[in-house]
């Protein structure tokens, strides 16, 4: 079995957050550190994504490194032939990563076709890393392997965190090349204050914020910290409370600073929510976890937690799983919100499904996953079942396991999305 590390997660983050270059000679950075851990002997590639380019078929940007040459020679017929079939499994979701077998399963269809065309190139499986941001944007990482990839859950979590890094610093670039934006504030690596925009020379809480995150970002790249990638990754902020990136700053002479600039990740839809909320909202939209939303933002756990009961309170929702029935549903009949005086409409979502999703559950765990999605708890599914709380929590984690999902959310989404 193949092996990847996430031993220079680090070197990974610097990459993404380098403003100089192009695009592609920002990639091709990014995946110069990226090959220290992934590749495993035939080479990396990877590609960025946006909303009306968002899959490799239509990538604007396309980066390889020593990459196996019949592999390459086969990566357009891959997607001609089925040009969207990983990224419909993935686009749901903010970031995903892992073995191409362990994130779609060993009886994948998509597995099988990748295998069967890759056979004469002696590839078997991959490591992938693709990850999202409420823009629009994405960045997809990916490894080639002659063998089963199937990291553990350790390393796929330090690849997750890399991943948010990375597609926050490519948000970072495109919102700057398309503004102009100034930075909103210049630090030393020490944490004292240079220079600030008024946006943060009036505003205490954030210098302070601001301060932390640059002293945390300094303690993340000492070597005896680097090492292990968990702890640096928890100390270096995708964004730091929810609006600024923090990037290195060179002035003339060689001397270092770290630039805070402003990183929304922002919404295009008028709701009757909160900047943050607005955020958290898009990111509930990606199928994303407390926990992940918390790193992704730079938002304090409690912080998101509020913001998740405020977001269902003003679009008047009974549960997270309710309101993931709503994103992407062909079900749902209205999703009208509050805007100033105006309020909203009864949404009615149809929560039966059938087809291929349907197919690959018993009648009982049909019957448990549409409890789900109406919002239902373990013991009121019970109780209509008439059988223990025990039972039923049995029957969901086989469900997950089937379906590929990870919790409740995710599964009210899968079958929203299903036909």
């Amino acid at each position: 079995m193949a092996r990847v590390n996430g031993i220079t997660a680090i070197g990974v983050v610097e990459a993404a957050y380098r403003l100089d270059g192009s695009e592609s000679t920002w990639l091709e950075a990014v995946l110069e550190q990226a090959a220290k851990d992934l590749d495993t002997g035939s080479g990396v590639y990877g590609f960025t994504g946006n909303e009306s380019a968002p899959n490799f078929a239509k990538s604007p940007v396309f980066v390889q490194r020593d990459l196996n040459a019949e592999f390459l020679s086969r990566i357009a017929a891959l997607n001609a032939e089925a040009p969207n079939a990983i990224f419909e499994l993935l686009k749901k979701r903010l970031v995903t990563c892992g073995g191409l077998e362990q994130v779609l399963g060993s009886a994948s269809p998509v597995v099988a076709h990748f295998r069967s065309l890759m056979a004469s190139a002696n590839i078997a499986d991959g490591f992938c890393m693709f990850a999202q941001d409420a823009r629009g944007g994405s960045v997809t990482i990916s490894a080639p392997s002659r063998e089963v990839v199937a990291p553990s859950p350790r390393v796929r979590g330090v690849w997750q965190r890399v991943g948010l890094h990375v597609v926050a610093g490519l948000r970072l670039r495109r919102l700057l090349a398309a503004s102009g934006a100034r930075r909103d504030a210049l630090f030393s690596p020490s944490g004292k204050l240079e220079h600030a925009s008024p946006a943060v020379a009036e505003d205490d809480e954030a210098r302070r914020a601001l301060v932390e995150a640059v002293r945390s970002m300094e303690q993340a790249r000492r070597a005896d910290v680097r090492t292990s990638p968990e702890r640096a990754l928890e100390l270096w902020q995708a964004l730091v409370a929810g609006q600024w990136s923090l990037v290195d700053h060179w002035e003339f002479g060689g001397r270092r600073y770290l630039a805070a600039y402003s990183n929304r990740t922002g919404l295009r839809d008028p709701r009757a929510l909160t900047p943050t909320e607005q955020s958290v909202l898009r990111y509930l939209a990606l199928g994303a976890t407390n926990k992940e939303l918390s790193y992704a933002l730079g938002l304090p756990e409690k912080t998101t937690s509020r913001a998740v009961s405020q977001i269902l309170k003003k679009l008047r929702v009974k549960s997270r799983v309710e309101l993931a029935a709503l994103f992407d549903s062909e079900r749902a009949t209205r999703f009208d919100v509050s805007v100033g005086d105006e309020s909203l409409a009864v949404v009615g979502v149809e929560v039966r499904f059938a087809g291929a999703l349907a197919d690959k559950l018993t009648h009982a765990e049909r019957a448990i996953a549409e409890g789900v999605a109406r919002g239902w708890s373990n013991a009121r599914i019970a109780a209509e079942r008439g059988v223990a709380p025990s039972t039923v929590a049995k029957q969901l984690q086989a469900i997950y396991d089937k379906l590929g999902v990870e919790n409740r959310s995710r599964l009210v989404r899968a079958i929203a999305g299903s036909k």
